[in-house]
Order: C-alpha cells, then sequence, then structure tokens
C-alpha cells in the first residue's frame, strides 16, 4: 500500500529525569567502536547485575573487582570482564559452563535478539541505562557499528567471477527523517556459490520506489566487482528488468518468479478461475521434462486466453522465461524458480519493521539490523548446504562448465 512521504510521526521518547540523563548521554551520537566491543560490555553489564542481586541477597560477601576472559559467541571472539565476590562464590549465569569458550546457540541467539528488538540504537542503550545494566557514559556509548560497516563492506569487496545462479528483489521500507517518514527500495542480491553455499553479494538501501535506473546500478556493481558469469538469474517481472539483466549476463538463463505469476493471477482472474490457474501452475511445476511442462503451460494459456487476453498475451511472451528451471536437476527446481531465497531475508525485515512501529527510526538503525539479519542468516542457517543443492551441486556445475567452456 502506498504511504505518503510528507505523513508526520509523533515525536517518540518521554519526559522526567532519567530520560533527559539518557538524553545527554547519547547527544554525542554514534561512536567508533566495534560489535565486539558492544557485546562485551553488554556481557559485562549483565555480570555485574546478576553481582548486584547475589550480594543484596549474601549480605556477609563483598564485590572483589573484575577478572578479564575472552570468549567466543560463535566464530567472533569477545573480549569481557567477570565480575567476581570475595568468597568466591558468585559467577555470572549469563557466562557459558566453565570449561566452554564459546556460547550455545540460544545465548548467542538472545545477545542479537537484545540488539535487533529496540526500535533504534538509542532506544537499546536508554533501556540499558533503565535496567541497571549500564552506569557510564562509555558504555552508553558503545554502539553496534561494525554491523553497519558490515553492510558497506558488503557492497564493495571483489567477488568471485563464477557463480551458480543469483536472486534478486527488492524490500520497501519506510524509514523516519525527523517528523516524517521517507520511501526507502532495499534492493537485495542472493548469490548460490558453486561450492553450493547462499551468500549475499549485495544489499542496497536506496530512498524512494523500486526503480530500473536503482537496479542498473546494483548490476553494474556487482560486475565491477567481479562478477562475470552465472548460470541462472531469478527475478520477479520488474518492468525493464529482463532487458538490462540479459545485457550484463548475456548467456544466463532468467528465471521469472513463479509465485509472482501467481500473485499476479490472484489480482487479474476471477475467484474461480484463480483457483483453476494455481492448480494448473502447480502441474507444471511438478512436470518431469521441459517439453512437458510448456506444452501443460499453452494448454493454461489456451483456457484463459478468452477471458484475459492482455494477462495469457504477456505470459506467453515470457513463457521460456517462467519455465527456465525446468532444465534443472529435478531436486532443485523448486527452489530455482522463485525468489524465495531472497524473502528468507525480507521477510525478517518484515518482522522488525513490524514490531518497530512499522517504520526504521533511521537510516543507522536500518542498516545496523540488516546487518545483524544478514550475518545472522549466513552464520546460522545458510552455514551448511540444503541437501537438495548439496546432492545437485556436481550437476550444476557441470551445466555450468558446459554453457562456458572454451572460454578464456
Amino acid at each position: 500500500m502506498a504511504t505518503d512521504p510528507t505523513r508526520r510521526v509523533a515525536p517518540s521518547g518521554t519526559p522526567g529525569t532519567v530520560q533527559e540523563e539518557v538524553d545527554r548521554l547519547l547527544e554525542p551520537g554514534l561512536g567508533e567502536h566495534s560489535i565486539r566491543e558492544l557485546l562485551g560490555t553488554l556481557l559485562t553489564s549483565l555480570g555485574v547485575a546478576e553481582r548486584r542481586a547475589y550480594l543484596s541477597r549474601v549480605s556477609t560477601d563483598k564485590g572483589n573487582g573484575f577478572y578479564d576472559r575472552s570468549l567466543m559467541l560463535g566464530s567472533m571472539p569477545v573480549e569481557l570482564q567477570v565480575p567476581r565476590s570475595r568468597s568466591g562464590a558468585f559467577r555470572p549465569r549469563s557466562l557459558p559452563p566453565s570449561y566452554d569458550r564459546g556460547y550455545s546457540d540460544q545465548t548467542q541467539a538472545l545477545l542479537l535478539g537484545l540488539l535487533t528488538s529496540a526500535r533504534s540504537v538509542n532506544a537499546a542503550k536508554g533501556a540499558l541505562k533503565k535496567m541497571g545494566l549500564s552506569s557510564s557514559e562509555e558504555e552508553l556509548e558503545t554502539v553496534a557499528t561494525s554491523f553497519i560497516e558490515e553492510i558497506e563492506l558488503r557492497n564493495t569487496r571483489p567477488l568471485d567471477p563464477d557463480v551458480v545462479a543469483i536472486f534478486m528483489d527488492g524490500k520497501y521500507v519506510e524509514v523516519r527523517d525527523g517528523d516524517r517518514l521517507r520511501p526507502c527500495c532495499i534492493y537485495v542480491v542472493v548469490g548460490l556459490c558453486r561450492d553450493g553455499k547462499r551468500r549475499v553479494l549485495s544489499c542496497v538501501a536506496r530512498p524512494g520506489r523500486e526503480s530500473l535506473e536503482e537496479w542498473k546500478t546494483v548490476l553494474r556493481g556487482l560486475f565491477e566487482r567481479g562478477l562475470r558469469r552465472v548460470l541462472l538469474v531469478v527475478q520477479d517481472d520488474f518492468s525493464g528488468l529482463l532487458g538490462v539483466v540479459k545485457g550484463f549476463f548475456p548467456k544466463a538463463d532468467v528465471q521469472l518468479c513463479i509465485v509472482h505469476m501467481q500473485r499476479n493471477a490472484k489480482s487479474h482472474l476471477g475467484k474461480d478461475d484463480a483457483a483453476e490457474f494455481q492448480k494448473r501452475v502447480r502441474c507444471i511445476k511438478a512436470a518431469w521434462d521441459k517439453d512437458v511442462g510448456a506444452g501443460q503451460f499453452e494448454q493454461l494459456c489456451d483456457r484463459f486466453a478468452g477471458a484475459y487476453p492482455s494477462f495469457i498475451s504477456e505470459l506467453r511472451k515470457k513463457r521460456d522465461h517462467y519455465l527456465a528451471f525446468l532444465q534443472y536437476p529435478d531436486r532443485v527446481r523448486r527452489s530455482l524458480s522463485t525468489t524465495n531465497l531472497v524473502e528468507a531475508i525480507n521477510g525478517q525485515l518484515e518482522i522488525l519493521r513490524r514490531n518497530n512501529g512499522g517504520y526504521f527510526q533511521s537510516e543507522d538503525s536500518m542498516k545496523l539490523k540488516l546487518g545483524i539479519t544478514l550475518s545472522s542468516l549466513e552464520n546460522g542457517k545458510w552455514r551448511h548446504n540444503t541437501a537438495a543443492i548439496e546432492r545437485s551441486i556436481d550437476q550444476l556445475n557441470a551445466l555450468f562448465e558446459a554453457r562456458y567452456e572454451g572460454e578464456s
């Protein structure tokens, strides 16, 4: 649904001496600190809060400073100070077991959730202050700039020249700019690499609605960073994008997202016809052979051409692009027929958007949460290849080599 870019939003914040003090401390803005420092500070502060609660229960014991400890949060080393008591009986429950140097997956998810749950970076720091988990200006100024920097680095790093497939889609969001909401589109490109790994190749936020010119800029950026040969490009049928993609990757197959086609059918066809259309598409997706699928596609077009000539005419023009996935191994056809790989990111962003009141508080807040989302996917769910990709990657690479063999 379109949103008026001049719509005003109510100012945030509540009056009071605590909030005034937080505002004073936050006035300098974002600090020059890394995510490691932020997590170290959070864990140290949690330990301090635990010791405070312990000492309130055990009046015979006293605090006795801190000792340094290095832990692993996934693949990230984190340095923190562990609070101790004079008797030695206190140990923070927020630490992993004594002989473990890393945190469990659940704890890692909790820590990253703490960063994503707040509506803004400033709100997260204000919450820490109110909870008693942060006691100094330095701690409040420790912010997640590494994730913001990671987004910038992700869009500039050199790329492998060869990729099995790329998946492209745009996500519309709104960002607060003063007392107004501004439209913004996040352009996401995910690559299926020749080792079967899924990696985000580009994630660019641009003001305004989704546009062809911005997609040209994104694709040009991929090309300039080294990407040259692609077996398959999966995208939606955004106006003009098909021709632009073929210009950059002339030997690549282009698959137009089947799911987007099914959604469009619901808006162009009557209710009963749309239901029949969906059933016929499911049969096409299950076709064992490309020629069989093409025949079923023609039957579908013949069935609805009389009642919906314009819509069916457009489908027929792009038939080969809707059926490109049928040229690939059966196990991965479902994955290669849609932009669902990008939707995994868009879905997380939609949850964050709703949790933030329907918009992002600032561009930095959006980049921070984008960085957390992408890193969480690549270091978590996407760390291992799917079973279907693992079993088919040799066939996909053979198709890649057959198409590009003889090139220097």
